[in-house]
């Protein structure tokens, strides 16, 4: 009896170890409105502005020393930045200094030249005497004088004649140095005036001055910070803008991950941080073509989405201004959604698994819009139909 109880024990455990058939997960698809949208933040500018940069007189950085604070109202002629001019002020004084000292080097060598043709001329005048004597007083008649003595005669006027022409090389030689040592330091001088200019010209452009009344709005560079006093900033840079308060648009940024389907013309609806209870609308203008970070130590790469805003209102829409926004890819009265995992894809086909009796088969669709999460299906499926949400593990196709 005790072994009869055994058995039947052990078929019991036996038949609960069993496994269950697998069972695919699997959806219902039913129509109904599809809106597909995107939320980002971003800030408001001024369609257009007049940009007030850095002076382009040098072609190194200058430094700050002061701006206006950001949102100043300013007239026309206002200064609205000054930088530092201490560097290009010495540098044009030891500027000055070296012209002066090359000038006095120029004074001291046209005095050496002047003395030193002056000694030459003198010299080849005594020569030339010399020579005139010797010629006029040649020893050529052998009945009034040796042989030696003629000899002797002649080999001095030779001798005068070399000199002579050796005096005149000497002095040809030497005219050329001292044409070649002016040269070098006329060409000194002329790179010492050009530092002079140069700085100079800095220094008669240290204030940036607004061209017209407006509202002062600083440009922040492509980390995120704001001019200010200390700064390095390049020739050209810009420091600021003066923005026509008419006109304003939206600058969306827009993760780079989740910027899928985003186009000219799609419908924009924002509010601004200041006033949450105000609903504004706007549209697409255009969308940058590469993706860039927005702070120096993150990473995270976004695209920025221009928006034309369809009521201006300049009592309240000003530059800088922060908002939250919501793009609109898709938007449609009816449509069929499915999950992106739900969709296959391989060669061009496109399909997802139907669900047919206890099975599932293959059924050819046709997508349109994908986001990273959802897929409209255009043709292939019907309202009410079920597809697998995986791949199923046994298919009859």
């Amino acid at each position: 009896m005790k072994k009869i109880i055994l058995c039947a024990t052990v078929l019991t455990l036996a038949a609960c170890q069993q496994e269950e058939p697998h069972v695919t997960p699997s959806i219902i698809i039913n129509e109904s409105a599809v809106h597909f949208s995107i939320k980002s933040e971003g800030e408001l500018e001024a369609v257009k502005s007049t940009a007030l940069t850095a002076p382009a007189a040098t072609r190194r950085p200058q430094t700050l020393a002061w701006i206006m604070p950001q949102f100043s109202r300013v007239k026309k002629g206002d200064v609205v930045a000054r930088f530092d001019g201490t560097s290009f002020q010495l540098e044009a004084d030891e500027s000055s200094y070296e012209i002066q000292k090359l000038m006095y080097s120029m004074m001291a060598k046209d005095r050496e030249i002047g003395n030193s043709k002056y000694s030459f001329g003198a010299e080849s005048q005594v020569i030339d005497y010399e020579h005139e004597l010797a010629k006029q007083f040649n020893i050529d008649d052998p009945l009034l004088y040796t042989k030696i003595e003629m000899i002797d005669a002649a080999d001095n006027e030779q001798f005068l004649e070399a000199k002579a022409e050796h005096i005149d090389k000497v002095e040809k030689n030497y005219e050329d140095k001292s044409a070649a040592e002016i040269e070098v330091l006329e060409s000194e001088q002329k790179v010492q005036q050009s530092k002079l200019a140069m700085n100079q010209a800095s220094l008669s452009a240290l204030e940036v001055v607004a061209p017209h009344d407006g509202l002062f709005v600083l440009e922040p560079s492509w980390d995120g910070s704001l001019p200010e006093p200390g700064k390095s900033i390049f020739p050209g840079g810009k420091l600021g803008s003066l923005p026509d308060l008419s006109e304003m648009q939206a600058k969306i940024f827009v993760p780079e991950v989740e910027a899928i389907g985003i186009k000219e013309g799609l419908e924009v609806n924002f509010t601004l941080h200041a006033r949450p209870d105000m609903q504004m609308t706007g549209s697409v203008t255009s969308i940058s073509k590469t993706a860039q970070p927005k702070e120096r130590d993150n990473p995270v790469k976004y695209f920025t989405v221009m928006v034309k805003i369809d009521e201006q209102n300049t009592d309240v829409l000003k530059p800088g201004q922060r908002l939250s926004a919501i793009i609109s890819v898709i938007k449609e009265p009816k449509g069929l959604v499915v999950p992106i995992q739900t969709i296959f894809r391989q060669e061009g086909a496109v399909w997802v698994y139907l669900k047919n009796g206890n099975d599932f088969k293959q059924q050819a669709v046709e997508t349109g819009f994908c986001s990273a999460t959802l897929c409209t299906i255009i043709r292939g499926l019907s309202s009410g139909q079920t597809i697998a949400l995986s791949k199923p593990e046994a298919n009859p196709s």
